[in-house]
């Protein structure tokens, strides 16, 4: 039986991807967005057209519009000022369900029991909602999470931009005593987004294809522009199959901490790496995804794309 999810996004590229694989191999409940990659009139608005160029049946409702404590941050150098920058954009004809996310998550957690939820932006919405209702916590099957990272940051040396963005709401999320998944930068670069996989999307056909290659071939000429390289990873799907496909991912549990305070270091998790260590004292609270099979998790992207744009996989 395929699990069945709810998204919290924030589009960003790797999310429509991520909302595309979510539909396809699991059963998509419900999207909400945050605010993050972009403003949240805008990643609402590209959850939007990703569900209108794939057929998405799914409400998507908007969330957050700033983390808990700290002032907004967006990722324009990476995904353009809307989030979707590059692509022609056909108009969109859809609209979001609501303004009040953490509603939503809130009635439809208590609504269905082992529902997975999977964030993939800042844990704003998660965080707002496991504090208004803890009991959340005992009625989802699992949170898995794009974010953090057990080494070197990318927004900065420490920090992945999730959780730079709201480290509190991660702090939150991780001490809430769900069961969590990690797909953090360690096992997210090993996903590839290159020249090629624009290749393969675009020789797909469909109009959602096209517009993920676009905006793969966007982020690529951002990322060679701001990096020198012309290489990203294609994280957040990632944390969509460590639910519907946990065989792509290895995984083991540990003790995972967000800094909050450190002056280099705010929004690090600290992933405590020393496996049956006796100095490792603290209760283990996250599975910690950390190799990837990425032929495989590759294949499943593009199968996932092409069933929901009407075109047979290569």
């Amino acid at each position: 039986m395929a699990a069945r999810l709810l998204v919290d996004c924030d589009p960003g590229h790797d999310d429509a991807v991520a909302l595309v694989v979510a539909a396809h191999f699991g059963e998509l409940v419900g999207i909400t967005t945050v605010g993050g990659n972009a403003p949240l009139a805008d990643v609402t608005a590209n959850a939007l057209l990703t569900c209108q160029l794939f057929g998405l049946d799914v409400e998507v409702h908007a969330g957050a519009v700033r983390p808990l404590v700290a002032a907004p941050r967006h990722a324009p150098e990476i995904h353009g000022v809307s989030g979707f920058d590059g692509p022609t954009l056909p108009d969109l004809e859809r609209r979001p369900a609501s303004t009040e996310a953490v509603d939503y998550l809130i009635e439809t957690i208590r609504g269905e029991e082992g529902l997975w939820l999977v964030p993939t932006g800042p844990l704003t919405n998660v965080a707002i909602a496991i504090r208004q209702a803890p009991d959340l916590v005992d009625r989802l099957a699992g949170i898995s999470f794009m974010g953090g990272s057990a080494g070197p940051g990318n927004r900065t040396p420490a920090a992945e931009f999730n959780l730079l963005v709201d480290p509190e709401a991660a702090a939150a999320v991780l001490s809430s005593g769900a069961r969590i998944h990690m797909a953090g930068l360690d096992l997210t670069h090993q996903f590839t987004v290159d020249d090629a996989l624009s290749a393969d999307l675009r020789a797909l056909g469909g109009p959602g294809a096209i517009l993920l290659a676009d905006l793969v071939d966007g982020y690529l000429d951002n990322a060679e522009r701001v990096t020198g390289r012309r290489w990203g990873g294609l994280h957040d799907p990632c944390a969509v199959l460590a639910v519907t496909h946990p065989e792509v991912i290895e995984s083991e549990l540990r003790r995972v901490e967000v800094e909050l305070a450190g002056t280099f270091t705010r929004g690090m998790t600290v992933v405590d790496l020393r496996a049956g260590d006796r100095r490792s004292s603290e209760a283990p609270n996250v599975h910690h995804g950390h190799t990837l099979d990425h032929p495989t998790a590759r294949r499943l992207v593009l199968e996932a794309v092409a069933a929901l744009d009407g075109e047979p996989a290569p």
